[in-house]
């Protein structure tokens, strides 16, 4: 006898087909299920009006529809309205035969031709500026709008890539003022120090320039070049005052640093630990009898060039000067 086939109630049934109505200069209807995605749906209107999807935008009561989403997310019933609005959007397609690629780009006719660069830049990797963009024989310019390019589907641009040796850069002079400096990529850090030099009076031997990277400022070396370091068009440096100090153990010995005066506490205890094998949290700096707290700054206890840091062990005494009202300040650390 036949063994009567049973229905799982967990499987997923197969979703019912229905129909909704697409609102353009006429109203199409369009054979849908509950879980096609809106993506889909333009699909389906691409293939019956031959609109492509990056031209539509689609709304249901005013809310704008995501290509990801399904009909069932808006609670889209059978019969329902779905309003279509054709955009300036068109997709591009761009060449680039230094990397031995094509991508294909989804923009609008009103962005420029720097917008263009930007998404090449962030796709592939090519700096704006190391960018020369062809159409047809032609170059064109950052500020010109696509749709004043005359670009057609099946003519693709080309990207050459041509490194541009001029920047224009600004530094930050010791958080004091900023200046714009305009520089070549193959300038190396210590040329623009001279030229900072030459313009502001700041000795370049006693400034190191520097750049904030994922939130902590990086010393730039001084024999290379801008380039070398990726220092790109607008960006901000930093010009940092630095002193020669000594930094003196407990044991008698002696450390030559040169360091900006903008280095806190524990970027100096970095720095001493990279030469001295010490413990971390063993010991603490001492200037002129202060000690030097954690998040301080050089400059906020006005460390002088050539004058002399201390390295003392916890559990040591410390004495302050006396302040300025003639009172002593006796201070334990623990």
């Amino acid at each position: 006898m036949k063994r009567r086939a049973t229905m799982d109630p967990h499987q997923e049934q197969p979703a019912e087909s229905y129909k909704i109505h697409v609102k353009m200069l006429k109203t199409v209807a369009i054979d849908v299920s509950c879980t096609d995605t809106v993506d889909h749906i333009k699909t389906k209107v691409s293939a019956i009006e031959g609109i492509d999807k990056c031209l539509q935008e689609l709304f249901f009561s005013g809310i704008h529809l995501k290509n990801d989403d399904k009909l069932a997310d808006y609670n889209i019933m059978t019969n329902s309205s779905v309003d279509l609005f054709v955009t300036d959007g068109m997709q591009i397609s761009v060449k680039i035969p230094s990397v031995g690629k094509t991508i294909n780009l989804n923009v609008r006719k009103s962005n420029k031709v720097a917008d263009v660069k930007a998404e090449i830049e962030q796709k592939v990797g090519i700096l704006m500026n190391n960018q020369i963009l062809m159409y047809a024989g032609r170059q064109l310019e950052d500020n010109q709008l696509l749709s004043q390019c005359d670009l057609r589907n099946e003519q693709p641009l080309h990207v050459l890539v041509s490194p541009v040796d001029k920047l224009r850069i600004f530094v930050n002079v010791r958080g004091e003022r900023t200046v714009s400096v305009n520089v070549k990529c193959w300038y190396t850090v210590a040329d623009v120090k001279l030229m900072i030099e030459t313009s502001e009076g700041l000795p370049a031997s006693t400034h190191v320039l520097m750049r904030t990277q994922s939130g902590v400022e990086v010393v730039l070396a001084e024999g290379q070049t801008l380039q070398d370091q990726s220092v790109k068009n607008n960006d901000i440096l930093v010009l940092q005052q630095k002193v020669q100090v000594f930094v003196k153990t407990w044991e008698g010995k002696s450390l030559t640093m040169s360091l900006p005066l903008s280095n806190t506490t524990e970027e100096v205890m970095k720095k001493i630990g990279d030469r001295l094998p010490m413990k971390e949290g063993m010991y603490y700096l001492c200037y002129r009898g202060h000690i030097l707290s954690s998040g301080d700054t050089l400059e906020k206890h006005d460390v002088q060039n050539n004058s002399t840091i201390d390295i003392r062990l916890r559990n040591s005494r410390v004495v302050e000067p006396k302040p300025k009202n003639g009172k002593d300040a006796p201070r334990n650390i623990i």
